[in-house]
């Protein structure tokens, strides 16, 4: 049996970390036949080169964190990629922590959108709330997020009418 499958996997996987279905993919898109791909898998599980629960994870934190993806986008997106329901179920738990993070992107994407007085305007919050919600989050989630967002920007609004006119402080 050839090393060919084997060896592509490898220059592959030195790119960056696959997912095992996507591995296989791709490996049989280049026409390798199923045996073939399958040996190549044992081998880079035999030395452990492909980790589907730890890329899960890693993929997890990135797309919350710097993307604004919620818990139901990510497990989604890992399904989509091939990753067995428990594991993707399991890496698309946030904790609090990176689902504020998460949320706190998420908006502040949105916000760059939205109108200034968005939070002024029903219509506006249930646009952002809707975003969240395209973006993966609970409605929960998201209606919270957008509640406390809009408080914050109506309670900044109102700080600045108490401030004289002259930024500078002079009357």
């Amino acid at each position: 049996m050839s090393d060919g499958a084997y060896q592509v996997a490898l220059r592959m996987l030195a790119r960056r970390d696959h997912f095992r279905a996507e591995l296989e993919g791709k490996l049989r898109q280049r026409g390798f036949v199923p045996a073939e791909v399958d040996a190549a898998l044992a081998r880079c599980d035999a030395l452990r080169l492909i980790d589907d629960d730890g890329l899960a994870s890693r993929f997890a934190e990135v797309r919350a964190t710097e993307n604004g993806w919620g818990p139901r986008r990510i497990e989604a997106e890992l399904r989509r990629r091939g990753v067995d329901r428990g594991t993707a179920e399991e890496a698309s738990r946030l904790d609090r922590a990176r689902l504020r993070a998460a949320l706190t992107t998420a908006l502040r994407r949105a916000e760059l959108r939205a109108p200034v007085g968005w939070w002024r305007l029903s219509e506006r919050r249930a646009r952002m709330v809707s975003s969240l919600l395209a973006r993966g989050f609970e409605a929960a989630d998201a209606i919270a997020a957008v509640s406390e967002l809009a408080a914050s920007r109506e309670n900044d609004d109102h700080a600045l009418d108490d401030q004289s006119g002259d930024p500078f402080g002079v009357p």
